[in-house]
């Protein structure tokens, strides 16, 4: 769990964690739950990795650990840019849609004209 104090930067706040076995500093403008939910995150990550290859040393870890999340990163966005598309298309069929319903207000308008001079 960090301990957070104040930096001078504004801020910011500095956090002693403890990422993979290694005691670090990290200085950022964000909460303490947030900082813990990122630490909960890579270790949990690194734990399995030590527990599927429990011989491997620590440095080993860290860069497994990384290319895991570095992979995961990269899914991920491409998911988010493959929902923005997705997104972009369905306005532009609705925009297109709605053109389409305009008009067939204004020829069901038309149409009740027609019928009304016709009924006179």
């Amino acid at each position: 769990m960090p301990t957070g104090d104040k930096s001078s930067k504004g801020k910011a706040k500095k956090y002693k964690v403890n990422v993979l076995g290694e005691e670090m500093t990290v200085v950022a403008d964000v909460t303490e739950e947030y900082i813990d939910k990122l630490i909960e995150y890579i270790n949990d990550i690194g734990e399995a990795i030590t527990r599927a290859y429990p011989g491997l040393p620590r440095r080993r870890i860290t860069g497994l650990t990384l290319i895991n999340m570095a992979d995961e990163y990269y899914k991920l966005k491409k998911v988010y840019r493959d929902r923005i598309k997705e997104i972009n298309n369905l306005r532009e069929e609705n925009k297109k849609l709605q053109n389409k319903i305009n008009e067939m207000e204004i020829e069901q308008k038309e149409l009740i004209s027609l019928l009304e001079e016709v009924d006179q």
